[in-house]
């Protein structure tokens, strides 16, 4: 079962990522509206099969269901009938003379798939005909909701986030950009006992997210919730689902994006551990740079080796590639949601 994250913070104002148990949008929906099912059947039906799909169509989802002979000029539909709060949603379907069921919206049920059925009617009851005539994309989401879902995580998280309990800060992005959590309970239970590693300070929330959560190996993936609820579903990346990006490869040239990366000094650099060079160059790149903890963990790269540098006149860029070369490290300019640039530094090991 999943859960939503969410619940009151553990510091002033925020949210928390959530151990409280609530019902689905789709449950609460189901519970209140109802669904009655009236099958029109063509001439030539054997008795035997009515008796049959009678008993096939009892505890499919419908409140009520109505086997009857048709009539001509009668055609499949779907009216809704509003009873104060709720709604009765009535369908009108057809059993053809070969035992196919045709719903309003083309579907086609026989004795094959009829275990699909109550989940048509569930997304009946939450969003109506609407829901059975959208048409998303491969991720579940028209273009219209991809876009929402974008200009949301586009938002830039505002507050302090590394040594934080990662928890919170997911919770508390989440509460920022207006989106809700689903995770399962053991999810849960290992994001509540970590800390962020980075401060995504200034970062869009969909490329923040997606920081916070790579060095456990977790990844959020958007999903659109049957009745139009988009939820963030923190999983393994052991899932293999389609996680959202830290961040994308910019559009324009690397010196537009960023020019400070192609600004040329003075440098020589003799046996310096890797973390005091880069920490002495950084704060002049006035970019943020993130490490790929878990690329860098799973190759057991040495973070603390010396690295040098000869004397020359060159360009941010090139030293950085230098330095972290040694350390089979690359590093790559990518930019967030919002067209931010940052830096993001993962192993050069193949495999």
């Amino acid at each position: 079962m999943d859960r939503t994250l969410g619940a009151e913070a553990m510091r002033a104002a925020r949210t928390s990522f959530a151990l409280l148990l609530t019902l689905t949008f789709a449950a609460l929906a189901s519970a209140e509206n109802r669904v009655t099912l009236e099958v029109i059947t063509q001439k030539g039906i054997p008795v035997t099969a009515l008796q049959t799909w009678s008993k096939l169509l009892d505890g499919k989802g419908a409140d009520r269901v109505r086997l009857r002979g048709g009539r001509d000029g009668e055609s499949v539909k779907i009216e809704e009938v509003e009873l104060g709060s709720t709604s009765t949603f009535q369908v009108t379907a057809i059993l053809s003379k070969n035992e196919t069921l045709h719903m309003p919206d083309g579907t086609k049920f026989t004795k094959r798939n009829i275990s699909k059925l109550p989940a048509w009617f569930d997304r009946i009851k939450v969003g109506g005909e609407e829901e059975l005539t959208r048409r998303p994309g491969k991720d579940g989401m028209t273009g219209a909701e991809r876009e929402g879902t974008l200009a949301k995580l586009t938002k830039q998280v505002n507050f302090d986030t590394k040594g934080q309990p990662l928890d919170v800060v997911i919770g508390d992005i989440g509460r920022h950009v207006g989106l809700e959590f689903r995770a399962s309970d053991a999810t849960i239970a290992y994001v509540q006992s970590r800390t962020a590693k980075d401060d995504v300070k200034g970062i869009s929330a969909g490329t923040a997210l997606a920081i916070l959560l790579r060095p456990y190996g977790l990844i959020v993936v958007p999903k659109r919730e049957v009745g139009g609820a988009i939820h963030l579903h923190v999983v393994s990346m052991d899932e293999k689902e389609d996680a959202w990006p830290i961040g994308y490869p910019p559009k324009e040239n690397a010196s537009k994006v960023c020019p400070v990366l192609f600004q040329f000094i003075e440098v020589e650099i003799n046996r310096t551990p890797l973390q005091k060079a880069l920490g002495a160059i950084t704060p002049r790149l006035k970019t943020a740079m993130f490490f790929d903890h878990y690329k860098i963990d799973q190759d057991n790269i040495n973070m603390n080796i010396d690295v040098r540098f000869p004397k020359d006149r060159t360009f941010y860029k090139k030293i950085l590639d230098h330095l972290l070369y040694q350390a089979m490290l690359g590093i790559e300019l990518r930019v967030d949601e919002a067209g931010t640039p940052f830096l993001w530094v993962t192993s050069a090991k193949r495999g």
